[in-house]
């Protein structure tokens, strides 16, 4: 296959353009190698380029993950907390209710008022610990998910 630069040279030059023709092609010859260097060049280049795109792609790709990651355990830890705060304010307003009936009862029923806050705040302890649980995951995530 000969391409256009090759076509304007004769393929049996008179002997008086020999010289000529030679140093022709010559020049033609160093022109071409000049710019297939440089193409060369420019190709490694955006090769390197490449390369170092397709690298940071992929160190995004793995930090979006692990944010992906850590985002999905702190939502399940939330979802968590959340169900213990409620059951904090519950046992929290069952202690209240407690107390308010054992200042209209007396006797009998006072005994029975004691043994239901007994109760209730070890209920109260039970939660506290859930959440201290919790928390204490929630601190244990790093940055890295």
């Amino acid at each position: 296959m000969t391409n256009s630069s090759a076509r304007r040279f004769p393929a049996n030059p008179p002997d008086e353009e020999l010289r000529e023709n030679y140093d022709a092609m010559r020049s033609a010859l160093i022109s071409v190698n000049i710019s297939r260097g440089i193409f060369r060049s420019q190709s490694e280049k955006r090769g390197v380029v490449i390369a170092e795109l397709q690298r940071e792609l992929q160190e995004l790709e793995a930090d979006l993950g692990n944010e992906a990651r850590a985002k999905a355990r702190l939502h399940a830890m939330n979802s968590r907390l959340v169900e213990v705060i409620r059951e904090l304010e519950a046992t929290g307003d069952a202690i209240a209710e407690a107390v308010e009936e054992s200042q209209q009862q007396s006797g009998f029923w006072l005994v029975r008022m004691f043994q239901r806050l007994v109760e209730l705040a070890r209920q109260w302890r039970a939660v506290k610990a859930k959440a201290a649980a919790i928390a204490s995951e929630t601190s244990q995530i790093g940055p890295e998910g």
